[in-house]
């Protein structure tokens, strides 16, 4: 089988990249014919394919530069993407297209293409932007939910970037894609990996015959589990508001004697250094991956994940499961789904401190609970989310558009 994978980025940029790249692999081992499609980017992996690629645009910062006319009239439909994918079909002769995150920077314009050749599409579904503009809705104690804003309002709420061009592109693109029903009519099946997104899609008018929940998963033998720790508490991830990596701060203040440690960088990284400083428990690590990373996470009492949105379906969960370390979570979004409370670990009100307080001293104070929610945590991976549960899904999807459209 040849599929196209088709995705903002060609390297590892966050975790929708990390999926993609990480399925591709495995189909390629399967014997499958992996095609990529992404925008230029001078960080992008080598393939054949990069002549199809459409031109790069910036979008991490909102300012009126020479390119940004191109950039705006991307985030509505890109003529380049659309030609430049149909060249590719003719080329590459796909039996299907498997799209993640293509909003922005490539444009839903490729549908068009895919669509009038007949190749069936699926889509992972890694965030919310497909029923709101922000990629991430806020939990009520942290920000205001925008999935149903004017534009008006939208570009007035600075909510994007904070940016009053940002948020007006945001929300008028938005509109413009959900009156066209690109995705709706595009795309043949939806995989959002919770329930929770699924449900969430439903609401906002997508038919629900067209969505699989298909959870992601992680490969146990890529880490080996320790079920003993070295005794701090880690952070790991984006180093932005929404990340909540404030919290881990303020739980470190009120802990003096435990040690935590964080991991990541992102545009509050300055601020959050400067609060961390005040404490003579909290170390900053920067970025890690790899074998480095996998042993933070199995040294560690406790693996934090103070998320204020409503998170999909985070990554960094089945990363410290897999090394046999408990997770202390936001109770939000698709998370309760993947953290079972004081079985894997704690489920938390995101704005209760002393909740968080709470969860991390009974971890760390209790060698023997800890020891039993680090067992149930790699026991979770080892069955529920196993990595081979993901990929059977994900054939499943596969053989079922393809099936349909052999009708």
């Amino acid at each position: 089988m040849v599929i196209i994978q088709a995705s903002k980025f060609y390297f590892l940029k966050g975790g929708a990249e990390r999926y993609m790249l990480e399925l591709s692999d495995w189909l390629e081992s399967q014997g499958h014919e992996v095609v990529p499609f992404a925008m230029q980017h001078p960080e992008n992996m080598q393939t054949a394919y990069a002549q199809y690629f459409p031109s790069f645009v910036q979008t991490e910062r909102a300012k009126i530069r020479p390119g940004s006319l191109r950039t705006f009239v991307r985030l509505f439909y890109s003529i380049e993407a659309r030609r430049n994918m149909a060249h590719l079909i003719e080329d590459a002769d796909p039996d299907i297209c498997h799209i993640h995150n293509i909003y922005s920077q490539i444009s839903p314009s490729i549908l068009d293409a895919l669509k009038e050749r007949g190749i069936p599409v699926v889509m992972t579904v890694h965030d919310q932007h497909l029923i709101s503009p922000q990629y991430n809705v806020w939990v009520e104690s942290f920000g205001k939910d925008y999935s149903k804003v004017g534009i008006i309002r939208g570009t007035l709420s600075r909510f994007h970037k904070h940016s009053y061009l940002a948020s007006f592109a945001q929300v008028a693109s938005y509109k413009f894609q959900r009156a066209r029903r690109v995705y709706e009519k595009n795309v043949d099946l939806f995989l959002p990996p919770s329930q929770y997104l699924k449900d969430r899609m439903i609401a906002g008018g997508f038919p629900k015959e067209k969505i699989r929940v298909v959870p992601h998963g992680i490969d146990p033998d890529i880490v080996e589990p320790r079920f003993d720790s070295d005794g701090y508490v880690l952070f790991v991830g984006r180093l932005s508001e929404e990340k909540g990596a404030e919290t881990v701060i303020r739980i470190a203040g009120m802990l003096p004697d435990i040690s935590f440690k964080i991991v990541g960088r992102g545009p509050e990284e300055a601020r959050l250094h400067a609060l961390g400083h005040a404490h003579d428990n909290i170390e900053f690590l920067g970025f890690k991956v790899g074998d480095e990373l996998k042993d933070l996470y199995r040294g560690a009492k406790a693996v934090l994940l103070p998320s204020r949105v409503h998170e999909n379906f985070p990554l960094t969960a089945l990363e410290s499961m897999a090394a046999g370390t408990p997770v202390i979570a936001s109770n939000v979004g698709g998370i309760p789904e993947v953290v079972e409370d004081r079985v894997s670990g704690f489920l938390v009100p995101p704005a209760d401190l002393h909740a968080w307080v709470e969860a991390v001293m009974r971890i760390a104070y209790d060698d023997r609970l800890a020891t039993q929610l680090a067992r149930e945590a790699r026991l979770a991976i080892e069955t529920t989310f196993h990595v081979n549960r993901n990929r059977e899904g994900v054939l499943r999807a596969y053989e079922e558009v393809t099936r349909q459209q052999a009708k």
